[in-house]
C-alpha cells in the first residue's frame, strides 16, 4: 500500500481527511479542495537541479514555498469527524441546457482528459460560493453529497457528470468558450498519471506577463477568491500538455490569473519539462509567509 501511495501524484478523492505527512516521513503533500497532490522526498530531491534560460520565473525554496501550506487536520480531529458525521443525499432532477464559466472550468476536464472521473469537495463556503454550487454546479452532476458534523453542514461532494452536460462542455468547449480552460487542458493525458520525476518550483514574475482582461468571465475570479483567497489557500490548477518554455508566459491562462494573484508558481518535472501543477496565490496567503 505504500509502495502506492509512492507511486501516487494525483488523488482525484473526495475526503481531504488523515495528513498523510505525520503518516508517512517519506511524502510531502499539497492539498486543495477537490484535489490533493502528493509528491515523495525522492522525487523533489532526485538528480541535479536544472538550470532554464528563462528572465520571467525565478527558481523558489522549497522549504518556503511549502510553509505556504496548513495543515489544519490531524488524526485525532478526522476521527473525531468520521465519529459524528452524516451524509444525505441531493437529488439532481433538474436539467439546465446552459453552463457558467464556473461549472464549466470543472466539468470539462472529464471530457478532455481520457480516463478521468473527479469528485468535487468544497468545504468553508461562504453563502455567496454555497449558492452559485447549488444552482450552477449541482443540477449538471448525478451524484451530490452533503456532510454533516454535529448536525452542522460541512462540506458537498459532486461526482458523476450527466451526458446532457457533457455534451454542453463539448459544445462549449467549440465555441471557444471560457478560453482559459481550452488553454489549459491543451492535451488528452493528465500530467499527474506519469511516472516518476525530478520536481522544482518556479515563481513567475509579475511584472514580465501582460495581464488578459476577459470581463465576461469575471465572476470566476471572485469564486476562486472566495473558494481559496479568503481561506488563505492557493487556488491550484492542473494543467495537461504544458511544457516549461519561453512562450508559456504568453499564456491564456497565466495572463488571466495575474490579474488576481500576488504571485503564481510552477511545479515542473524537469526530466522532460512538464508543468505539474500551477499554484495561484492570493495577497492573504502571501502575507503569511512574510
Amino acid at each position: 500500500m505504500i509502495d502506492k501511495l509512492i507511486g501516487l501524484f494525483i488523488s482525484i478523492s473526495g475526503r481531504v481527511g488523515i495528513t498523510l505527512k505525520n503518516k508517512l516521513n517519506n511524502l510531502k503533500r499539497k492539498r486543495q479542495t477537490g484535489w490533493t497532490l502528493y509528491a515523495s522526498v525522492e522525487e523533489v530531491c532526485e538528480g541535479a537541479k536544472k538550470e532554464y534560460p528563462f528572465n520571467w520565473i525565478e527558481e523558489i525554496d522549497e522549504q518556503c514555498f511549502d510553509n505556504l501550506f496548513e495543515d489544519d487536520d490531524d488524526e485525532d480531529d478526522f476521527n473525531i469527524r468520521i465519529q459524528n458525521q452524516s451524509v444525505s443525499f441531493i437529488k439532481s432532477d433538474k436539467h439546465l441546457n446552459q453552463m457558467s464559466e464556473i461549472c464549466f472550468y470543472y466539468a470539462a476536464p472529464d471530457v478532455i482528459l481520457e480516463d478521468h472521473r473527479s469528485c468535487l469537495v468544497f468545504r468553508d463556503m461562504d453563502q455567496w460560493l454555497h449558492e452559485v454550487i447549488m444552482k450552477e454546479l449541482v443540477p449538471h452532476y448525478n451524484e451530490v453529497k452533503q456532510f454533516f458534523i454535529h448536525g452542522k453542514f460541512e462540506e458537498i461532494q459532486l461526482s458523476e457528470l450527466k451526458k446532457e452536460s457533457k455534451e454542453l462542455v463539448k459544445c462549449l468547449l467549440s465555441q471557444g468558450y471560457f478560453p482559459v480552460v481550452s488553454d489549459l487542458y491543451r492535451g488528452t493525458e493528465s500530467t499527474q498519471l506519469r511516472g516518476k520525476g525530478n520536481l522544482q518550483y518556479f515563481v513567475i514574475r509579475k511584472e514580465s506577463v501582460n495581464p488578459l482582461e476577459l470581463q465576461e468571465y469575471e465572476r470566476f475570479k471572485q469564486f476562486v477568491i472566495h473558494d481559496s483567497f479568503q481561506k488563505n489557500k492557493p487556488f491550484v490548477l492542473r494543467p495537461a500538455g504544458w511544457k516549461l518554455q519561453e512562450d508559456l508566459r504568453d499564456s491564456i491562462t497565466i495572463r488571466y490569473f495575474s490579474n488576481c494573484a500576488e504571485q503564481i508558481v510552477l511545479l515542473v518535472n524537469t526530466l522532460d519539462d512538464s508543468i505539474r501543477a500551477i499554484y495561484i496565490f492570493g495577497e492573504k496567503a502571501i502575507r503569511s509567509l512574510r
